[in-house]
């Protein structure tokens, strides 16, 4: 889906599994009639892995009209969305609190954690979140359910206007992922496929997270935790089944 020139020194490729971008267009809807329509919802990761120069560029070549950002104030003012003043920004938090693993906020990056807890391998697997918990806590709890609303709503109403909106968390996985399922609810895409899309993250994970699980084996030379890690880190199946098993139109 790149097809965007980033700089001549960068890899395209490389970008965009590091952005996690992609169009949810194209899917079909149950009732046989249709498919979800092309180039007015993007889904990405943080956007600050790009320079000012490359996400103007990006916006250009996508139409973007509006960014969402699922992050909390601390991570949006931790690594913020260089965005051109042409393109709307809301900041929509599903989240109240930091969780390692998920909001990645000054202190509770994963990296850093591990950093500074690299000899207390029991303390650290404490610290990794029930994510089936909290897949479910975002489509349940009164907070994030009317936050995730929020998010919904304002992307239909942006598309019935025209607009391309890009919303994005921070890997464009897990709050990223759980937006992309109650939107595609929305329009009628059957569950297979909303699994489908939201499995497709691990081609861009896969190489990411194996680097970091690699700096996970040199800082704490357990085999048990980087198992652990690798999980977190990548898309699981399960994971947005209970997305949408607790959710409710």
């Amino acid at each position: 889906m790149c097809n965007f020139v980033l700089s001549k020194s960068e890899d395209c490729k490389m970008k965009r599994n590091v952005l996690n971008l992609r169009d949810l267009g194209g899917l079909p809807l149950t009732d046989g009639k249709g498919q979800t329509p092309h180039g007015l919802y993007l889904r990405s990761g943080k956007l600050s892995v790009l320079t000012p120069e490359e996400c103007k560029k990006l916006c250009q070549e996508y139409h973007i009209a509006s960014v969402i950002d699922l992050r909390t104030p601390i991570e949006a003012q931790e690594f913020p969305d260089p965005l051109p003043d042409s393109v709307e920004y809301r900041q929509i938090s599903l989240l109240k609190d930091s969780a390692v693993g998920i909001t990645h906020e000054t202190g509770s990056d994963p990296m850093t954690i591990l950093r500074s807890l690299r000899k207390q391998p029991e303390k650290l697997k404490k610290m990794i979140p029930d994510f089936a918990s909290m897949y479910e806590r975002i489509v349940t709890d009164e907070y994030s359910r009317r936050q995730l609303d929020q998010v919904v709503s304002l992307l239909r109403n942006n598309a019935a206007e025209g607009k391309c909106t890009l919303f994005h968390c921070t890997a464009g996985k897990d709050r990223t992922g759980i937006v992309s399922m109650a939107l595609l609810k929305s329009y009628g895409v059957s569950d297979e496929d909303i699994i489908y899309d939201y499995m497709r993250t691990n081609r861009n994970a896969f190489w990411p997270t194996i680097k970091k699980c690699l700096a996970v084996l040199m800082l704490t030379h357990n085999w048990e935790l980087v198992k652990t890690c690798y999980t977190s880190f990548m898309a699981q199946r399960e994971l947005i089944e209970t997305a949408i098993k607790h959710y409710t139109c």
